[in-house]
């Protein structure tokens, strides 16, 4: 009777739950939806830039010689100073070039008169020796004597405009326009002929040398863009085609070098650092922000999200260029695709998703 009870009592209690199994609504089946951000896919300018760290040098570096010897008696610029072709660096006492010019003038002018003197003296014997009052080796000597005064009136002259080269000399001038780079010599220094004075540096033109990996010898060419920026400037930016690549290959450093031409925007000095972006090929292509970017044993994949079931599909990716803003994808993608930005770790494919906000594109359209 006891056993017949029990058994009785586990009917109801069963029926009763299935009673109330029917009555209630279903639950809801399988994992809730993760909330992510979404991205739309966008494709841009893509380039692949070697980047590399040179040097600025001055096109033009002159050093200014003394063009004479004297004393120093006036230093005009220092080091720093910014100079004019023509402008006066300094000044030699110059006693010595006047006594040479005066000198070379005295003989000039006494040498005039002997060679004017000869050549009316031939004139008279011309007529003589047509008289036939004089014999004609009288007339050919005289004629030796004027060509022997002529010749020596011609090195006067060129002595006499030595002189005068000699005396200008004694100011030392800049030969370009520049800054200088460094002075050698004081007030009261005895230079002589040929005795460095100055060193100039050409302010404008200057020339960017690169070093680039042997192995990107081939692939750099005249006329190949770089940008161009001094080190820790990203904002002075400058733009030009390379100039020439040198043929040898660094001994030590192993490298080819490479020279742009740059006209100095007014900042850049000769001897700073330089940053070269070489740019080795550009062309169109689809890109996607790195955080889309999640690694999966398939390969590198991002999730693209269908809207209208809520879900996401995984795709494999093969990437190109990578850049701290956006990675490149050369296949995976068709360009028009919504994709997962935040979130995509936590994803596999086929999972539910819900957007809780869309970003802005990864690039721009052109």
């Amino acid at each position: 009777m006891n056993q017949m009870n029990v058994r009785s009592h586990l009917a109801l209690i069963s029926g009763a739950l299935l009673l109330a199994a029917c009555s209630s609504e279903a639950p809801e089946t399988g994992l809730p939806a993760t909330p992510v951000t979404a991205v739309s896919v966008k494709s841009q300018l893509v380039e692949e830039i070697a980047t590399t760290i040179g040097r600025l040098e001055a096109e033009t570096a002159p050093k200014i010689a003394a063009q004479t010897s004297g004393r120093v008696v006036e230093v005009l610029v220092e080091a720093g100073d910014p100079v004019n072709a023509g402008d006066v660096l300094a000044r030699l006492d110059g006693d010595a070039q006047r006594a040479a010019l005066q000198a070379a003038r005295g003989e000039v002018v006494q040498l005039e008169a002997l060679a004017a003197n000869q050549a009316k003296r031939v004139e008279r014997l011309d007529q003589l020796v047509q008289d036939q009052l004089i014999s004609e080796d009288q007339f050919e000597d005289a004629k030796a004597q004027s060509k022997a005064l002529s010749s020596q009136l011609d090195s006067a002259r060129a002595r006499l405009t030595q002189a005068q080269l000699n005396l200008q000399h004694t100011e030392i001038l800049s030969p370009i326009a520049g800054e200088i780079q460094a002075r050698h010599v004081s007030v009261g220094d005895f230079v002589g002929l040929g005795q460095i004075a100055f060193e100039i540096v050409a302010s404008e033109a200057l020339q960017a040398v690169f070093p680039v990996p042997q192995q990107l010898g081939s692939v750099v060419s005249a006329g190949q863009m770089v940008r161009l920026y001094p080190l820790g400037d990203e904002q002075s930016i400058s733009t030009l085609p390379i100039a020439e690549v040198r043929p040898a290959v660094g001994a030590r450093s192993r490298a080819v070098e490479v020279v742009v031409n740059v006209i100095n925007p007014g900042v850049w000095r000769a001897g700073a650092s330089i940053v070269g972006e070489i740019i080795l090929t550009a062309r169109q292509g689809i890109v996607v922000p790195p955080t889309s970017v999640v690694r999966r044993p398939a390969g590198d994949v991002v999730y693209v999200i269908n809207t209208t079931e809520a879900t996401v599909e995984e795709r494999v990716l093969q990437l190109g260029v990578r850049h701290a803003d956006w990675v490149e994808v050369r296949s995976g993608l068709g360009g028009d695709e919504l994709i997962v930005l935040d979130g995509a770790g936590f994803l596999t494919n086929g999972a539910r998703v819900a957007i809780a906000h869309k970003a802005e594109g990864s690039g721009d359209n052109p």
